[in-house]
Formats: structure tokens, sequence, C-alpha cells
């Protein structure tokens, strides 16, 4: 029964309530439908007609049908379902750290569930904790997997890009996605161009970015690959904050410019280099 709610009303401490009533209720009034419970709650509690009882409707359906209905532990449950289903966007922020998060928080109503649900205790229980680190790892896997769906968008956009460019030059060929088929190819797209003596190699390392000013990092391993095929190697960077993605090219001896030595304290693993201006 998703009523398309939005995340602010479904995070409140009146929907929450309203959780509670309705499955409280639920249990001693089985045969009643959810709109006849809801009615009874409005009719027979003095806070009912307060609470956002639509909401709570939707919510009941996500949170754990298992947690008690005192204490915190319910909170943290409904906290929980809410930043699994609907993602809100200031969950990213939970990576940060605890009270980096609470402090970034601009409503006091968001602050107000998480005091609620013990979530901002100060020394943490150990449940606490815990609860932290597990919705922290879920917001780390949405991030990841939000980076991956870009890269491969813009390995997708490399594609056409280089389809379209062989086929103008009359290559009767198509691109290769190694960086789907092989994670070790040091690179993400074959494509070819034409030579002195028939088709020669372009290998075409993929990268996406929003950032600005404009930059990406460089792995040590993808800049191994870069020096082994030398101007056969080429960066693509694509702009997905523009709508289309804007196309930056850049060849293995510009990016040089911005690579590091390693020293007698040290060998670097990874560089940011910046885009600079269209090419």
């Amino acid at each position: 029964m998703n009523f398309g709610i939005p995340t602010e009303r479904v995070f409140s401490l009146s929907a929450f309530e309203g959780v509670r009533l309705l499955r409280g209720y639920a249990v001693r009034h089985p045969d009643l439908p959810t709109p006849e419970v809801l009615a009874l709650i409005e009719r027979l509690e003095p806070d009912g007609v307060n609470l956002d009882l639509e909401a709570s409707a939707y919510l009941t359906e996500i949170v754990d049908p298992g947690c008690p209905l005192q204490g915190v532990v319910f909170y943290q449950s409904c906290i929980s379902a809410v930043v699994t289903k609907h993602q809100p966007l200031w969950s990213k922020a939970m990576r940060q750290g605890r009270m980096r998060f609470l402090d970034s928080l601009t409503s006091d109503d968001d602050r107000d569930v998480f005091k609620a649900a013990g979530l901002a205790d100060v020394p943490p229980t150990r449940d606490v904790v815990m609860w932290w680190d597990g919705i922290s790892a879920h917001a780390r896997l949405l991030a990841d997997t939000a980076r991956m769906d870009q890269a491969r968008e813009a390995e997708l956009l490399t594609i056409e890009h280089e389809t379209a460019r062989m086929t103008k030059l009359g290559i009767n060929a198509s691109p290769v996605w190694k960086g789907l088929d092989d994670n070790w190819a040091g690179y993400d797209v074959l494509a070819f161009d034409l030579g002195e003596f028939g088709l020669v190699n372009k290998m075409i390392e993929v990268k996406s970015t929003t950032v600005t000013p404009l930059k990406f990092i460089v792995t040590r391993n993808e800049w191994e690959q870069a020096k082994k095929f030398g101007p056969a190697y080429i960066f693509h960077i694509w702009d997905m904050s523009k709508m289309p993605p804007d196309l930056h090219v850049r060849t293995q001896a510009e990016i040089a410019l911005h690579i590091p030595s390693d020293n007698e304290k040290g060998r670097w693993s990874q560089t940011e280099v910046p885009v600079g201006g269209a090419k």
C-alpha cells in the first residue's frame, strides 16, 4: 500500500507513533481492514487526529514486523526502514561518522528522530554502535552502486562514440568492452584506428566525473598500462554533470604531466588529475 508518501512525512515521530498504534490495534482487531483500524484510532485515541496516519499505514508495511513496539529499538527499526527504502539525500552523509552526520542535519525534526532512537547518546551503547555500522555499510553500498552505474554509463557513451567514429572512417569493426569482460585489462574499451598497414589498436581508459573543477583518479595499474602502450593509450573523461555528458579526451603524454614520482619513503597508488580546458 504505497500512497506515494514523501520521505519528509514518513521520516517523522508522528508517522512512527502512528505505526505503534496501528500495529497495536491490528493485534486487538485482526479482522478489521486497515482503513477501519485507522478510523478507530482517530476516534478513540486522544492524539490520533494529530498523527500522520496515512504515512503510518505505508510505513507499517516496510518496518520489520518483528520489531518491538516499545523502546529505542522500535524507533531504530523505523529509521532503518526509511533509509533503506527511500534512500533520502541526507543518508549519503551517514558514511562520514555519527556526530558529523548528526551535525549536518538542517532539520530539528530530523535530529529529534535520531535522539528519540537513542542514536545520539554519548557514550553510545554497543547496540547503537552496531546500528550505525550497519546503516553506514548500507550507505556505502548505495554509493558504490551509484558510482558503478555512472562508470558503466560513461563506458557505454565511449562505445557509442567510438562506434560512430569508426563507422565514419570506414572501419568494419566494433569496439570491444574490455572493462566488462576483464577487470585486469588495464583499460575499458578497445577501439581501432586506421594505420599505415591496416588497423591499429586504441586502448581507452574511461573516466566519469561530476565534480567542479573537473578532475578524475588514475590508479597505478592504469598508469602502468598507459606507459606500456604509449600513444595507443588514451583517456576519455566524461563530464556527467552536463546533459548530454561532455567528452574530454587526453593522451598518455598529457596525463604524464600529472603523475607523481616514487621516493624512498613510499610508492604512489593513485593520483588526482585535473581535466582543465576541453579538447
